[in-house]
């Protein structure tokens, strides 16, 4: 797979010179997961993540015999992983993969000095982390209103 055609074609990449996405690319780190997988151990922090290929599925895990996917990453989605380094910071939280899932991880100092060259890249970053902030909010309220019902029921 040409990687750089394809992280051309994202809208965190629209309006970015092709120098910085190659550079970008070089210090990134693709990441083949060939099945099923339900530890985040391949999740680090300070990373972005880009899922070139199939999906990640994050399950609530609260019921041993129920798996519930509250978040899904599919082909092309793009995800920072903050400081803390847990994605959602929950023990019932677990991550499966599809089969033959890939992803790019980008350490997030090389982005953050890829941005410092290039205006367009700063605010097309700047519109994924409002998107996921929005998106991860939704999904908490989700979250902690089923929590909730599970508790009344």
């Amino acid at each position: 797979m040409d990687y750089l055609l394809f992280l051309k074609s994202l809208p965190m990449f629209l309006g970015v010179p092709l120098p910085i996405i190659k550079k970008i690319l070089k210090n990134g780190k693709v990441i083949n997961l060939t099945a099923p997988n339900h530890s985040r151990s391949f999740l680090h922090s300070q990373s972005v993540y880009i899922v070139v290929k199939g999906a990640i599925h994050f399950l609530d895990r609260r019921l041993p015999d129920q798996f519930r996917t509250i978040a899904e990453w599919k082909k092309g989605d793009v995800f920072p992983i903050d400081q803390k380094g847990e994605p959602f910071l929950s023990p019932f939280i677990s991550v499966k993969t599809s089969t033959e899932t890939t992803v790019l991880e980008i350490p997030l100092t090389i982005c953050k000095k890829m941005m410092t060259y290039n205006h367009q890249f700063q605010v097309n970053f700047l519109v994924l982390l409002h998107r996921n902030y929005s998106f991860s909010y939704q999904m908490f309220s989700r979250y902690l209103y089923s929590s909730l019902e599970d508790t009344n029921s």
